[in-house]
């Protein structure tokens, strides 16, 4: 099975690489975007590992990069990824403000 990145994880992933790349260097932002990516593949091959966040949206699963929430939804022939957030971060509210912003 194969994922596709939403726009809205796209700019999720970028908000978390300016931050870390910010507040701490290029190298370790690198590195956490490796961290992130690499369970997209992971998803892609194993769409039912994540748990279910049916609070979020119908068919929503969840799963864990480190300290990120991956959010992605598995469909015909792929997944889709279409948030991540910080773990820490009220998720539901989260969800609220995209929302709200689009």
């Amino acid at each position: 099975m194969r994922y596709r990145v939403s726009e809205d994880a796209t700019r999720d992933l970028q908000e978390i690489f300016l931050y870390w790349a910010k507040r701490a260097n290029l190298q370790a932002a690198d590195r956490l975007m490796d961290g992130i990516v690499e369970r997209f593949w992971l998803l892609g091959e194993y769409p039912d590992a994540g748990r279910t966040a049916e609070e979020i949206a119908v068919g929503v699963k969840c799963f864990a990069a480190g300290k990120y929430l991956i959010y992605y939804r598995k469909t015909r022939g792929r997944i889709d990824i279409f948030h991540v957030f910080h773990g820490a971060r009220n998720q539901g509210k989260a969800f609220q403000e995209i929302q709200k912003r689009f």
